[in-house]
């Protein structure tokens, strides 16, 4: 049976096209590095790839939630030590001042270490108050120095709120690392406003002391002593859940790399592979050009005779 000239052309034509759409396939899968750039282009394998990269996208938001939970908590474990160093630095003082039966210069002491320890307690992190428990508005230790201690009524001495900040750094986990200024300085501030009473009682705070006074501030430091291992054991509560979220976080990653090469595996091209293909659909877009051009010479002969 006879080929017409038009069903050759319709022929030729149909192959360059194939020739050339696996062309483009070939250099789509080079500049991408994929085997497709949608799920359709997967066959029946892109309902494996979507489920993968569902849970991919799931351990993702995780790992960012516990690595914010990570940086709130290294933040946390500084305003921690803050505090605990202001209480540890009037302890100290109070001590030396016993030794040398000295009130000189304890009042400054007693100053400076207040003004640390509520920094500790009104440390920010990303701009927001650590321990205000929700409340952004005011920092949650209202007085930041003594005399603003004894100015402040007792009931108006904490401003922050009751939330307790919570995060779920898992499927499974939700790890609830917020402290209140209120529940951890409490102990502290109670010690610094006695202290600013005895110290506002017995100005100018200068020159021996006497034993009545000596057996105050020994009392001072016993209870402080209290005060500082207590705001250790916050800090050490504290550390806790850094180890917590370090693990969660090591977890996750592994969890993430393993997905990762899962969808690598089934997405991913064989670069070796690629080049070949394209070669090979370069050579047959080549030949089938060459069929096209050599038809057009046959039907220019055919109306020239």
């Amino acid at each position: 049976m006879r080929i017409s000239t038009g069903q050759m052309w319709g022929n030729a034509l149909s192959n360059l096209m194939q020739a050339q759409v696996r062309k483009d396939e070939a250099n789509n899968q080079l500049s991408t590095q994929k085997v497709a750039t949608d799920y359709a282009g997967y066959g029946r394998g892109a309902e494996i790839i979507a489920a993968y990269q569902s849970s991919l996208e799931r351990i993702t938001g995780y790992s960012q939630v516990a690595q914010s939970v990570s940086d709130r908590l290294d933040s946390q474990n500084i305003a921690l030590e803050r505090a605990s160093d202001g209480i540890a630095t009037g302890k100290d003082g109070i001590m030396d001042a016993i030794a040398s039966k000295s009130l000189d210069g304890l009042t400054t002491v007693l100053q400076s270490s207040y003004m640390a320890f509520a920094d500790g307690l009104n440390y920010k992190h990303q701009g927001t108050y650590l321990f205000g428990g929700g409340n952004e508005g005011e920092a949650p230790l209202a007085a930041t120095s003594l005399n603003d201690l004894a100015a402040t009524a007792v009931a108006d001495t904490f401003k922050n709120g009751s939330v307790k900040k919570a995060s779920k750094i898992d499927a499974t986990t939700t790890l609830q690392t917020g402290m209140l200024a209120s529940e951890i300085g409490d102990e502290g501030v109670t010690l610094f406003r006695e202290m600013k009473a005895f110290i506002d009682a017995n100005a100018p705070m200068q020159g021996t002391m006497t034993d009545a006074q000596q057996a105050t501030l020994q009392g001072f430091a016993t209870r402080m002593n209290a005060a500082y291992t207590k705001m250790v054991d916050h800090t050490a509560l504290n550390g806790t859940f850094q180890n917590r979220v370090e693990n969660t976080l090591k977890s996750l990653e592994g969890q993430e790399s393993s997905l990762s090469n899962l969808i690598s595996n089934k997405t991913d091209i064989n670069m070796a592979d690629a080049y070949t293909k394209l070669e090979q659909a370069d050579l047959t877009v080549q030949a089938a050009s060459q069929v096209v051009a050599n038809l057009k010479s046959v039907s220019l002969l055919d109306l020239l005779r």
